[in-house]
């Protein structure tokens, strides 16, 4: 019996060790498709400028973390930022790690030239990429995130309703996380 707890401590404890809280950044470029449509007629148009994402999150354990993320992306004429909560799990067990996750969020996109069209709404996707664990605290990280949206809204220009959504929105980027 005592042999059991000791195993069951010393089990706990190596999890422990690999769990923890973590800050992260990245930097990257996001692409987003933007479609305007009015009185049956339609437009389209594409924008992608850099990012950057801060993250807090917690480590699990070695291959599973949770994380609350705010994106803010430079677009051509306006400001746009995505914030979200996320999960991720990390495949195998050597510093070098394959992951993929998911996540939902809320995102807002605004036009410097029409301040009272406020593109927004839910944001949802999909991520993967590659962990590569530097020591204890430092990891860096590089991948790919896909996102569909129902970020929209309508203005009146010149008595005419014209609708805008975003949708979708895709991200490259390449970041460093540090635990603590």
């Amino acid at each position: 019996m005592k042999k059991i707890a000791l195993a069951v401590l010393l089990a706990s404890g190596l999890m422990a060790a690999d769990s923890g809280n973590y800050i992260g950044v990245d930097v990257g470029n996001t692409k987003f498709d933007m479609k305007a449509s009015a009185a049956g007629v339609s437009a389209e148009e594409s924008d992608d400028g850099g990012s950057f994402t801060l993250k807090l999150g917690h480590y699990f354990d070695k291959n599973s973390r949770a994380l609350i993320s705010y994106q803010n992306v430079n677009v051509d004429g306006g400001t746009s930022y995505h914030v979200g909560l996320g999960y991720d799990y990390l495949i195998g067990n050597s510093d070098l790690k394959p992951f993929v996750g998911g996540f939902v969020g809320y995102g807002s996109a605004e036009v410097d030239d029409l301040p009272e069209l406020d593109i927004s709404g839910a944001v949802f996707g999909a991520q993967i990429g590659v962990n590569y664990a530097i020591n204890e605290n430092f990891s860096a990280e590089v991948g790919y995130r896909y996102m569909k949206s129902n970020m929209e809204d309508t203005v009146t220009v010149s008595g005419v309703d014209v609708k805008v959504e975003i949708d979708p929105i895709s991200n490259w980027f390449v970041g460093v996380n540090y635990k603590f």
